[in-house]
């Protein structure tokens, strides 16, 4: 009952698909129907991201990139006031085009329905259906049992620390540089569970609860800091996202005696570049990277570790 457009890189129309019901925007690129929710069937356009390389006149520059690999937030004039979908990528380092999903977040599927499963979803999903094969864009039939409504609204500090637990003890993780806290919902589940991966590892235990403690720092600190005072976390410096980490690590009797070297700035030091920046980056977030499959993000991915090295061996002098 709902055809939704399909817009080229000059914003005409080229293409539409059909969903058989109602859609009515929510969030992020998720519409609502009466049979669910569609996770990949449109937006209304506001805004995406582009490497500055790639600026041109038919972009209007929203703001400049925080992150080196993230290129900037602009709005591109031929998309304003229409709603659909852009086959343009929303970002500058994952294949997905604009108000939709690619293949990756077919990744979803495996995470929560293989052997050992992530329990900690908020997301179910009931199926998928491709928009456009050849460039591999499609769009997930699922439901929310949040609703789509944040972490940020219901600020449940004993339930975040319950799920930071629960990934520890059942070795799941977000990439270390991930947003991660925006992917946490009211309910204290995971909304995207495409990004998160499995791993044992020292380094991705890290990295995937510091993701969690410096994302909320960086979005509320007066919350973070109240995140801190009622776990008994450090939360003064920058640092404190490092100690911190590592003091719920070891409280989930996780051994941590590798990262213990020498006085605090050592023990810092080593941590961020022995550990932090070695991890997981957004990059690695193509289909199957987490599973060690190959695939077109696994070059990304080392790519912009190996500019995390050397950022944080400038930054640890």
């Amino acid at each position: 009952m709902a055809d939704v457009p399909i817009y080229n890189k000059e914003g005409v129309q080229v293409d539409s698909f059909h969903i058989n019901d109602t859609l009515e925007y929510v969030n992020g690129r998720v519409n609502k129907g009466d049979k669910g929710y569609y996770k990949g069937s449109g937006v209304p356009y506001r805004t995406h991201n582009v490497l500055n390389e790639d600026l041109t006149e038919d972009y209007k520059l929203v703001e400049e990139g925080l992150v080196f690999y993230s290129g900037s937030m602009v709005e591109k004039q031929c998309y304003v006031g229409k709603t659909g979908v852009f086959q343009e990528r929303y970002g500058c380092v994952f294949p997905d085009w604009i108000g939709t999903c690619s293949n990756r977040e077919v990744q979803i599927f495996e995470n929560l329905y293989d052997e050992n499963g992530f329990e900690f979803s908020d997301i179910e999903c009931l199926g998928w259906e491709y928009i456009d094969e050849e460039a591999g864009q499609i769009y997930i039939h699922c439901n929310y049992k949040s609703e789509r409504k944040p972490w940020l609204e219901s600020q449940d500090l004993h339930g975040l620390m319950d799920l930071i637990h629960y990934m520890i003890q059942s070795d799941w993780n977000f990439p270390w540089d991930k947003a991660s806290i925006l992917d946490i919902s009211a309910k204290s589940l995971v909304t995207d569970v495409a990004d998160i991966f499995h791993s044992d590892k020292l380094h991705h235990k890290l990295g995937g609860v510091y993701s969690i403690l410096y994302s909320l720092g960086q979005t509320d600190h007066e919350l973070y800091e109240m995140f801190c005072v009622q776990h008994g976390r450090p939360c003064s410096t920058v640092p404190g996202y490092i100690i911190g980490t590592m003091m719920i690590l070891q409280r989930t009797k996780i051994d941590i005696r590798e990262l213990m070297v020498g006085n605090f700035d050592t023990i810092y030091r080593n941590a961020v570049q022995n550990y932090l920046v070695q991890g997981k980056n957004c990059g690695y977030c193509g289909v199957g990277s987490c599973k060690g499959r190959m695939d077109d993000n696994l070059g990304y991915g080392d790519g912009i570790k190996a500019q995390y090295i050397e950022q944080a061996k400038v930054m640890l002098k």
